[in-house]
């Protein structure tokens, strides 16, 4: 076969000469010298790999049951493996139990929700564990002391269930963007927005 770029050329040549009016068609037998590409000349279409990837498979959230109410989600919860919970959600159940075991449901998870909100906020630690034992926040956390161990078999079922909820936002939120909260039975003076009053526990932010 000849050379490809040639034939090109002598082709685009006919074609300005014709459009110029000065190559009639009976001077054009060097058109002839054009090949047609065979089939021969289409290059192979390459192979299909697969590449190997190093990077690992995203995890998906947990999941958990669907429920009509906030009682029938912690019960689904409840009956789900919990024995496999991380630091960060024992963190989160320690502190819904000690802060608020004897509240309602949504008392308890409006105490989660205002823990994980102070995380998202950046202000006061880095991840739930930080927050829960941050100096002066918590009247369980003792300085320099680990987290307390619940003793209410009930109750801590309860709250770790909550904790699951609350960090897997499987139920909405009871107190939109609150960070601070406290007993109703006290009157810190704070100078924050009220946000809403849940159970025996009034909230801030």
């Amino acid at each position: 076969m000849r050379n490809p770029v040639r034939a090109a050329a002598l082709l685009a040549a006919a074609v300005l000469l014709l459009a110029a009016g000065e190559a009639p068609n009976g001077d054009l037998q060097f058109l002839n010298e054009i090949e047609s590409p065979g089939a021969e000349a289409l290059p192979e279409p390459a192979p299909f790999v697969e590449l190997a990837h190093d990077f690992p498979e995203p995890e998906l959230g947990m999941i958990l049951p669907e429920a009509g109410s906030l009682t029938n989600l912690v019960a689904g919860v409840r009956e789900m493996e919990a024995g496999k919970m991380d630091s960060q959600s024992n963190c989160l159940a320690t502190a819904v139990y000690f802060e608020a075991k004897g509240e309602p449901l949504d008392g308890q998870l409006a105490v989660a929700q205002v823990i994980l909100n102070r995380v998202e906020d950046g202000r006061f630690g880095r991840d739930i564990c930080a927050v829960v034992k941050a100096p002066r926040q918590f009247g369980f956390v003792k300085a320099g002391a680990p987290l307390p161990t619940p003793t209410n078999a009930r109750a801590w079922e309860i709250a770790r269930a909550v904790a699951l909820i609350a960090i897997s936002g499987s139920w909405q939120e009871i107190v939109p963007d609150a960070t601070h909260f406290h007993a109703t039975r006290v009157n810190p003076g704070w100078k924050l927005r009220r946000v809403a009053t849940v159970g025996q526990h009034i909230f801030y932010r």
